[in-house]
């Protein structure tokens, strides 16, 4: 890896960005669906058909898909957790690109001194 002086101005951003969220800020791997439910008390409203909306994470844990209810108290707190998430992601994918363009540069310059 060549020093971080050297990368590309648009790189050391991104990796500068993302190191910076990865160290000071918490984050979700997952996305938030809004799903309509019956509460199952006899006599409410929703057993009428008028279900009530509840906010639930939508992450993998071991391998499997699981969805978590979010109390209202917590649903900034989580969006703000997954904005993040998807932010840090964002930001590996804009490194990523950079750093294959660099490989096709690189595998062109061996393929001409090859020649």
């Amino acid at each position: 890896m060549r020093p971080r002086s050297q990368l590309p101005d648009a790189e050391r951003r991104a990796r500068s960005r993302l190191t910076q969220i990865l160290h000071e800020q918490s984050f979700l791997c997952g996305s938030l669906v809004t799903m309509q439910r019956t509460c199952g008390k006899p006599g409410c409203k929703c057993t009428r058909g008028e279900l009530h909306p509840g906010l639930y994470l939508a992450l993998r844990l071991a391998g499997k898909r699981k969805m978590i209810h979010v109390p209202q108290a917590m649903e900034a707190s989580v969006r703000q957790w997954i904005a993040t998430y998807q932010e840090a992601w964002q930001l590996m994918e804009q490194v990523s690109e950079l750093c294959l363009k660099r490989f096709f540069l690189k595998k062109e310059q061996l393929r001409g001194k090859r020649s």
